[in-house]
């Protein structure tokens, strides 16, 4: 598998996990509260459920320092203009402002779901994708997989330990 497959089986697994009941909002959580990347948490659970590969503490800041300057140049800015939008739609005084904010809003968010999918790209192509497992096979199940790698992502970022449940639960939801 090249990486461009793997990036776009990657994009594919993200939409439909993320569309699952009680997975986007832990996700957010995680990412709004605690420091998480939403995009290494669907990595995370992705790998763990099509290969059982688990990542380690050293490849999690690998793809942390691998996507940082996208994220903190492209998608945080405009997430945080998407988000200030959103309030500012709601607070539109008429109906024709409410159409002409409401395109804008789109815009940003169709521009964050862009550069969301130019971050997987790049995951993909740091893990040096060629379709084989790297290390030795553990043989684990998907959830023991995910479990181990959003584990390593929680003491990569030294996020609090009341965080584990909640990472725990995302994998369940995520991983049926």
């Amino acid at each position: 598998m090249t990486s461009k497959d793997a990036a776009d089986e990657f994009w594919q697994f993200s939409l439909e996990v993320y569309a699952r009941p009680q997975v986007a909002d832990p996700c957010l959580d995680l990412q709004d509260e605690h420091g998480f990347d939403v995009n290494i948490l669907l990595l995370c659970l992705w790998l763990a459920q099509g290969e059982g590969r688990a990542l380690s503490q050293s490849e999690i800041g690998d793809l942390l320092g691998g996507v940082a300057a996208l994220n903190e140049n492209m998608v945080w800015p405009v997430r945080g203009a998407r988000r200030w939008a959103k309030s500012w739609l709601q607070q539109a005084p008429d109906l024709q402002a409410v159409a002409a904010r409401d395109k804008l809003y789109t815009s940003l968010k169709a521009s964050e779901l862009q550069m969301e999918r130019q971050i997987q790209i790049e995951l993909v192509r740091c893990l040096a994708y060629d379709g084989q497992q790297q290390g030795q096979p553990l043989d684990l199940s998907a959830q023991s997989a995910a479990r181990l790698s959003l584990e390593a992502y929680r003491a990569a970022i030294a996020a609090p330990e009341d965080t584990a449940a909640l990472l725990t639960r995302l994998a369940l939801k995520a991983l049926i």
